[in-house]
């Protein structure tokens, strides 16, 4: 009996943590990303000197409409979300526009990384903070539509 009660606990909290995490997440960028270069092409009579590993700390998060390749970058506005003040707002409604949205992580070496944002999000901000191991940033969604937008 012991064990049912156990396991039927732990399957209500397994739904209400599914249930959580569809109505707001957060994507928090790396604080450093570590990268090799690969020359595709060296010029006749160059060789490379040394093969090494690139460390690079994070510097700014943005958002994209559609793959970032096609180079859409969203321009953030400030305004109100979950009845919290933000400075850097992105609306990503997916029922407006069909499109995804995607999060892009840059780098101070010019490296960047993707991810997709969730289609059932309606609302993006950024928060940013630093300490002594450097920069951090995150992007916050909401499945809440952003207010007072300017």
């Amino acid at each position: 009996m012991k064990g049912k009660r156990l396991y039927s606990t732990m399957i209500a909290i397994a739904c209400l943590a599914s249930v959580f995490s569809v109505n707001a997440y957060q994507i928090d960028c790396p604080k450093e990303m570590s990268f090799k270069i690969k020359f595709e092409e060296i010029p006749e009579g160059w060789e490379i000197s040394e093969d090494k590993t690139y460390t690079s700390s994070f510097s700014t998060l943005g958002l994209f409409h559609d793959k970032p390749a096609l180079k859409a970058s969203l321009v953030p506005a400030k305004g109100t979300i979950d009845g919290q003040q933000q400075k850097l707002i992105w609306e990503v409604n997916h029922v407006k526009d069909t499109v995804p949205y995607y999060v892009v992580c840059q780098y101070g070496s010019g490296v960047a990384i993707t991810k997709k944002i969730d289609l059932s999000m309606k609302s993006c901000w950024a928060v940013y903070s630093e300490d002594k191991d450097g920069k951090q940033g995150a992007l916050h969604c909401s499945v809440n539509e952003a207010k007072n937008l300017h």
